[in-house]
């Protein structure tokens, strides 16, 4: 089952991401509300504590018998962490993430790393904007873009060993990565399809578009 977690993130361009929610399972986390409404689009079920969600769009959706999951407002994880936990749940075997990314930096990175749980579990997760799509690897990825599009590999763990890359212009064979060098920043396809593969430790793959 395919499941999108929106998020109150910045989504600008609503036409870009659209396509993902076709024929998806779509939960609504907190103040992602408000992204739905304006894309006129009913969650299936909305989680959080809604301490940042507009009381008007909450309001509007349980009117309209979308179930509502609320959690106190002092808690040990995050609502986007609650969505994927709900999405885990729900057998989920593609997650994608919007509404992610945005001014709180810290929520954006929290974002990259809860990742790291369905994709340890061969779920295929991703974040994602009008600019960026990020995803994590740990044993072997394909990836579908564009030729000449940049993708960036940055480690999640401290070292990343084993990195083969295919249709990269900046080949890597049996490549080692640490944290604290940019090493992977804007590398670029050489075709429509590429992959990387990693043998130990966590890759972060960011496709970039202008």
């Amino acid at each position: 089952m395919k499941t999108i977690i929106i998020g109150n993130g910045n989504i600008n361009d609503y036409e870009i991401i659209r396509e993902y929610f076709d024929d998806a399972y779509i939960i609504a986390c907190d103040g992602g509300l408000r992204h739905c409404r304006a894309m006129m689009i009913t969650p299936n079920v909305m989680v959080g504590d809604f301490d940042s969600a507009n009381k008007a769009d909450a309001d509007f959706f349980e009117k309209m018998g979308v179930p509502k999951i609320e959690y106190p407002k002092r808690k040990n994880m995050t609502d986007m962490e609650i969505g994927i936990d709900l999405a885990i749940e729900k057998k989920a075997d593609e997650i994608y993430i919007v509404g992610g990314l945005g001014k709180r930096f810290d929520h954006s990175l929290a974002n990259v790393h809860i990742l790291l749980r369905p994709v340890s579990m061969g779920i295929r997760a991703c974040l994602l904007d009008e600019r960026n799509i990020i995803t994590l690897v740990k044993d072997r990825i394909d990836i579908v873009g564009e030729k000449g599009q940049t993708v960036s590999l940055i480690p999640l763990t401290s070292v990343v060993k084993g990195i083969n890359t295919e249709n990269m212009e900046y080949s890597l064979d049996d490549a080692v990565m640490e944290i604290g060098n940019s090493l992977g920043v804007s590398n670029v396809m050489t075709e429509d399809t590429a992959s990387v593969s990693v043998s130990e430790g966590v890759l972060i793959i960011i496709m970039s578009r202008d």
